[in-house]
């Protein structure tokens, strides 16, 4: 049997943190994840909420993507 597709709302904002400006990535009502931009070296670091784990990529579009990927790949 095939699971029936669920709504998943997904909310990206701006937001400041120790006084950097970063990007809060939340699934639902859980953050996922925050991104930050390094303009001197021009990418974006996606820090996974809970793990730490730390994502280098080139554009934000793929830090938001990297951070739903392992949302999904771990979620319970």
């Amino acid at each position: 049997m095939s699971k029936k597709e669920q709504r998943v709302e997904v909310t990206i904002d701006d937001i400041t943190r120790n006084g950097q400006a970063m990007t809060s990535v939340k699934v639902g009502k859980n953050e996922v994840g925050v991104i930050v931009e390094d303009s001197a070296k021009r990418r974006f670091e996606a820090t996974v909420e809970g793990t730490g784990q730390s994502i280098i990529t080139k554009t934000h579009d793929d830090a938001v993507n990297e951070l739903l990927r392992e949302y999904h790949l771990h979620q319970g």
